[in-house]
């Protein structure tokens, strides 16, 4: 569950980060889309990770 609700904290702060700058015109949709897609690879890769440390089992 700390997994999960880091990730949702994560997704959400940094994608309404996403949208605020580009509703401000900060960001180029382009870029805001290509910094969207960056973020949900990193983040998919890093929950590829194991959860328990050292191999034990649960």
């Amino acid at each position: 569950m700390k997994r999960i609700d880091r990730n949702y904290r994560f997704v959400i702060g940094f994608n309404g980060a996403l949208i605020l700058f580009g509703a401000l015109g900060t960001l180029p949709p382009a870029t805001s889309a290509l910094m969207h897609n960056t973020s949900t690879i990193l983040l998919g890769t890093d929950c590829m990770t194991n959860l328990l440390k050292d191999g034990k089992k649960l």
